[in-house]
C-alpha cells in the first residue's frame, strides 16, 4: 500500500511540476516586463497580420494529415490522420517534450490494425522528418543573418549537429549500424520504414518536399504574429523561431509555455521592444492552444477500443 502510495505521489509530481514550472516562468516574465506595455502592444497589433497567423493554421495541420496519411502505408484517410494530429496537440499541451504525437502509436495500434512497433517508428519518423525539415530552414536563416550573439551562434552550432544526426538516422546509412540490442523488434521495424521510405525516389522527394513546405509555413506564421507587432526581416525571424521552438521542446514545461516566452524575448529583442516579445510569446502560444482545443473532442480515441462489426 505504502508502495502504492508513492508511485501515485510521484506520478502527480510529474504531472503538476511542468504546470507550475510554465507559471513561474511566465510569472518571473511578466514581473520583469511591464503588464501595461504588454496589454498596449495587444492592442496595437495589426488584426489584420493576426488573423492571418491564425489562419495560416488550417492549411497547416492539413497538410500535415496529409503527409501522415502518405507515410502510413495503410487505407486510413486524410480526415482520421487530422483527428489524430488534433487530439496529440491536445495531450501535448499536458505531456513532456510533444509526447502526445508519440501517443499516436497506440492509436494506430489500438484502434486501427497497426502493428505496435512498426506504429511507433512510424510516429517517431513522422516527428524527426519535422524536427529535421525546422533545422533545415534554421539552418538557413542563420547562414544568412551570420549572427554575432554568443547564444545564437551556440544555437547554431547544435541546430547543424542535430540535423547531421538526423539525416543520419533517417537515410539507408542508418541500416549499416545495429541500433541498440535492447530496442529489440522496434529496430527492425525502424530499418525496414527507412527502406521502405528511400525505395521510392520520388515518394521521399514529396514527403520531404511538403515537410519543408509546412516548416516553412510554420515559420511564416511566426514572422505574421512578428509583423504584427512590429518591423522584423523575414530571415531573422525564421532562425530567432527556429531556436525559440527548440527551446519549447524542453520537456520541463507544460507544451514548452514559459521558456518558449523567454526565448522568444531574447531572441527577437533586436527587433521587438521587451513587451512586443512578450506579446509575441502570447500569439506563439495560439499555435499550440487552438489545435489544442480543437482536438479535445477526439482525445477519447486514446482509450476508446476499435469498433467491431456486428
Amino acid at each position: 500500500m505504502a508502495g502504492e502510495a508513492g508511485g501515485a505521489g510521484r506520478r502527480m509530481i510529474k504531472r503538476v511540476l511542468p504546470i507550475a514550472v510554465s507559471v513561474l516562468l511566465l510569472a518571473g516574465l511578466w514581473w520583469r516586463v511591464d503588464v501595461d506595455a504588454v496589454l498596449a502592444a495587444m492592442r496595437e497589433a495589426r488584426p489584420a497580420w493576426v488573423v492571418a497567423g491564425i489562419l495560416a493554421l488550417i492549411p497547416l495541420m492539413w497538410g500535415s494529415a496529409i503527409r501522415f496519411q502518405w507515410l502510413s502505408r495503410t487505407h486510413i484517410g486524410a480526415g482520421v490522420c487530422n483527428r489524430l494530429i488534433l487530439a496529440a496537440s491536445t495531450l501535448n499541451l499536458f505531456l513532456p517534450s510533444k509526447m502526445g504525437d508519440l501517443a499516436k502509436a497506440w492509436v494506430l495500434d489500438r484502434r486501427h490494425g497497426f502493428d505496435g512497433k512498426f506504429a511507433l517508428a512510424l510516429v517517431i519518423f513522422e516527428k524527426l522528418l519535422d524536427l529535421a525539415s525546422l533545422l533545415v530552414w534554421g539552418v538557413l536563416a542563420l547562414a544568412w543573418m551570420r549572427p554575432g550573439d554568443p547564444l545564437f551562434l551556440l544555437g547554431a552550432a547544435g541546430v547543424v549537429a542535430v540535423l547531421a544526426l538526423l539525416f543520419f538516422l533517417m537515410t539507408p546509412l542508418s541500416a549499416r549500424f545495429k541500433l541498440p540490442r535492447k530496442l529489440g523488434a522496434f529496430s527492425d521495424e525502424w530499418h525496414e520504414l527507412i527502406r521502405w521510405f528511400w525505395s521510392d525516389r520520388r515518394r521521399a522527394f514529396n514527403t520531404w518536399a511538403l515537410s519543408l513546405g509546412l516548416w516553412a509555413g510554420h515559420l511564416a506564421q511566426l514572422w505574421l504574429f512578428a509583423r504584427a507587432l512590429g518591423y522584423v526581416p523575414v530571415a531573422s525571424s525564421a532562425a530567432a523561431a527556429t531556436l525559440s521552438i527548440l527551446a519549447g521542446l524542453l520537456p520541463f514545461t507544460m507544451g514548452g509555455i514559459g521558456i518558449r516566452d523567454l526565448a522568444i524575448v531574447y531572441f527577437y529583442r533586436a527587433w521587438l521592444s521587451p513587451a512586443q516579445c512578450a506579446a509575441l510569446g502570447m500569439l506563439a502560444t495560439l499555435r499550440y492552444l487552438l489545435p489544442a482545443i480543437v482536438g479535445l473532442p477526439f482525445v477519447s480515441d486514446y482509450w476508446r477500443p476499435a469498433e467491431r462489426p456486428a
